[in-house]
């Protein structure tokens, strides 16, 4: 990796760096509508302007005083104030415009005066005041719709159904789904609209269609999977034919069953796409459709539309055909097994599977390498991100959590996919079309440059060299398999632009293409649905209506929206299993390595089980402040470094479900010295180390309500007991336990029975510390 160059530490009192003006934000004086976010400690909160996404970072801080009293999920007019002494851009509330329509996870209670919803959000710190109900009983979750009147002093809101009991297996899918209000149930309409299809096809269905059922195709998929909407085969061609290949990609046709404008038309557009749990599928069609007749089976004869690709030997893609057809898949195969027979040699593997089919995959995998070495040589940036596989019993709670192993065979499939992608965007962008592309745009020069800062710090790029994909590509394949690959991939894709959907073809930067689109998973994004519904009107001549294109930019923009969210829910939903596995290991030390810092916490990668926890920095027994890019901290008066990538060892001190965030103090870190010579540090002492919330999100802005407001706050609220949930670390006076999770006496990251840390001392390079 060679040696790390390790930034000056920075003064606590030093001024921090000025920020610019931020693109995408009104002008100051001028009012804006938004959305209130507010922040889990109660202190103010932020404005994210309408239409902007998290990812845009276009949230505004708001001061505690100039909140409106409004809510979280509150719409707001709002005003840009000027910026914070850090240079952050801050506004301030105008009036509230409405409350959120969207239900709210919350749990019931039973009171002396009544009834009373504690929200799940942490955000929303607010009692709900609600009506008896016959729906649920003291002590369960339920989903609550809150009163739309906004000059309520009193938030009130009506239990609209029943979730289930906390202690309930799986409740936390059912809790994701309602806290980010993900549609779960599917309409009459929808089930009524489905109950005719046969379950075998009719021959009217497949006569008109290129009949491949004959065709060796297979499937490869997860072993997970139980849908399968994509398919392929490879045909090698004869030498005295000028060789090369043909290269066949089959997708399920749900166009076929799909009516537009329909019931389930409508349905699977507002839900956008199918949202994935570890243990569980929200899809976005129904199982009979996802999992049944549009679901590539083994044996089973299936309605699909074919993308043909004639490769030349030099793997350059000479001819391509589109056609309506029906095939009949050989096997049903997992990357797995895909490598145990062709890349590992496993003779029963290779014997179960069929020596046709064997020969055919390692063609494959053959071709599939020639074009990812060709992807990469266009400029196309090479990123694997590290994902976490979870582990369940056969109850189904979760046992484990390891790396999820990624090898030639995913790589296959998803050059193939590639390539169809690609092949059907051309299709429409040659006879100009309309239709919906996948976009990426070209990565912000300021957000590279400060990329390029950090990896010049590790020393991996020289800091002239221009931050090119060729310049990026060889660093990260520096770092392939090392202790910075999941980090410095994380930055890197922070620093480029989201893709999106989009009805303009704009390109896409991070696979160099100039024509994108979706079309190889219409059973999980509506996008790809659309592109298979133009595709066919296309092959059969049929005109494209008027005002095509202004209709596709209104879904384009919807569905990169339902798209964000199913990626936050699915991101909150493996935290949430990342408690259910770590809450029995309180107590347990844990080999990892520091994957990134906030402000105010480290964060650790652990080596088994693959999770992340967070460590306070104050639990480090040392003044330590982070640099500005945040890939270090620095204790002032030792002189001690931790970096990112450094190897820890952690204690687990305490699990928050509701907050869902483990916590954990390092026991002992291999560091360096300020002139970055190795050392290893020990904490000599450490403060409380259960993770605030605070630790994890920006900053709220600075101060706290004067203690006549606090009480004012009372007031109104008289029977409000604090945030709910059980003694937060840090808690509030008056806190009641959290929805059914009662405080543990004696837990570790608690106020009460908090056992006390190591204590120890810098060896190595660095001075030695008093204890």
């Amino acid at each position: 990796m060679g040696h790390r160059k390790q930034p000056p530490p920075r003064h606590a009192n030093a001024p921090r760096p000025e920020r610019g003006p931020v693109r995408g934000l009104p002008r100051e004086g001028e009012t804006f509508e938004a959305l209130f976010l507010g922040h889990p400690e109660g202190t103010g909160g932020f404005l994210r302007p309408l239409n902007a996404r998290r990812s845009d970072g276009l949230d505004l801080l708001v001061d505690w005083r100039e909140g409106h009293d409004a809510i979280h999920g509150d719409r707001v007019q709002a005003e840009l104030t000027g910026l914070t002494l850090d240079g952050r851009p801050r506004a301030k509330v105008l009036r509230i415009l409405s409350r959120t329509p969207d239900p709210i996870p919350a749990l019931l209670q039973k009171q002396a005066w009544g009834w009373r919803a504690i929200p799940l959000e942490p955000r929303l710190s607010q009692i709900v005041s609600v009506p008896p109900t016959d729906l649920a009983g003291d002590g369960d979750l339920v989903s609550v719709l809150l009163d739309p009147d906004v000059a309520a002093r009193q938030v009130k809101g009506v239990v609209k159904a029943r979730l289930g009991r906390p202690t309930d297996l799986h409740i936390e899918n059912r809790l994701t789904a309602a806290l980010f209000n993900l549609r779960t149930d599917f309409p009459d309409a929808v089930m009524q609209e489905l109950a005719p299809f046969p379950t075998e096809l009719p021959e009217a269905w497949t006569r008109d269609r290129e009949d491949l059922r004959q065709q060796l195709t297979v499937t490869v998929d997860p072993p997970s999977a139980k849908d399968f909407d994509d398919a392929i085969s490879l045909e090698a061609l004869p030498e005295e034919e000028g060789g090369g290949w043909i290269l066949g990609v089959h997708i399920a046709d749900v166009s076929h069953y799909v009516a537009e404008e329909g019931p389930l038309d409508r349905e699977a557009l507002a839900r956008g796409t199918s949202v994935y749990f570890p243990d569980q599928c929200i899809p976005m069609l129904p199982e009979r459709l996802s999992g049944e007749l549009c679901s590539l089976r083994e044996g089973v004869d299936r309605l699909t539309l074919t993308a043909w690709m004639t490769l030349s030997p030099a793997l350059e893609v000479v001819e391509t055909r589109f056609s309506e057809s029906v095939i009949r898949s050989r096997k049903r195969l997992t990357y797995d097994q895909v490598k145990a027979a062709c890349m590992d040699g496993d003779r029963a593997v290779r014997a179960w599977m069929g020596e046709d089919v064997a020969a055919m995959l390692e063609e494959a995998l053959r071709v599939s390498r020639s074009l990812t070495a060709i992807r990469l040589g266009r400029g196309a940036l090479n990123l694997d991100s590290e994902e976490t596989e979870f582990v369940f019993d056969e109850e189904g709670r979760v046992k484990d959590a390891r790396r999820y192993a990624h090898h030639d065979a995913h790589r296959m499939i998803e050059e193939f996919m590639l390539l169809a992608n690609e092949a059907v965007a051309r299709f429409f962008t040659r006879r100009k079309l309309a239709t919906i592309y996948r976009v990426h745009d070209v990565p912000d020069p300021l957000k590279l440059e400060a990329f390029k800062e950090v990896a010049s710090a590790f020393g991996l790029i020289r800091p002239y060299d221009p931050a090119t994909p060729e310049v990026l590509n060889a660093m990260l394949d520096k770092i392939r398999g090392g202790p910075l690959e999941a980090m410095l991939n994380n930055l890197l894709v922070r620093s480029l632009k989201k893709a999106a959907y989009s009805a303009d073809n704009i390109g896409h930067s991070g696979l160099a293409l100039q024509d994108y689109l979706h079309f190889t998973s219409p059973i999980r994004r509506y996008p790809d649905l659309i592109v298979h519904r133009l595709l066919r009107k296309a092959l059969r001549g049929a005109g494209f209506p008027e005002g095509l294109h202004s209709r596709l930019a209104i879904v384009a923009k919807q569905s990169s929206d339902t798209e964000q969210v199913a990626t936050e829910a699915e991101r909150e939903n493996d935290r949430w299993k990342t408690c259910l596995l770590m809450k029995t290991r309180i107590g347990n030390r844990y080999e990892g390595r520091i994957q990134g810092f906030s402000l105010r916490a480290a964060f650790v990668r652990l080596d088994s089980p693959f999770v992340e926890v967070g460590v306070p920095l104050g639990a480090l027994g040392a003044a330590f402040e982070v640099d500005a890019n945040r890939t270090h901290a620095a204790a002032a008066g030792s002189g001690v470094v931790l970096s990112i990538g450094d190897p820890v060892k952690v204690e687990i001190t305490g699990v928050d479900e509701d907050l869902r965030r483990v916590s954990a103090w390092v026991v002992e870190a291999q560091g360096r010295d300020g002139k970055g010579k190795p050392l290893t540090f020990v904490p000599s002492l450490a403060a409380p180390a259960a993770v605030r919330e605070e630790r994890f999100v920006e900053e709220p802005p600075r101060g706290r309500p004067p203690k006549g407001v606090r009480q004012a706050r009372g007031d109104r609220d008289s029977d409000r007991p604090g945030r709910p949930g059980g003694p937060r670390p840090g808690p509030r006076t008056g806190s009641a336990p959290r929805p059914g999770r009662p405080s543990r006496p004696g837990a570790p990251g608690r106020d009460s029975g908090r056992p006390k840390p190591p204590k120890g001392s810098v060896r190595g390079g660095g001075k030695r510390r008093k204890g």
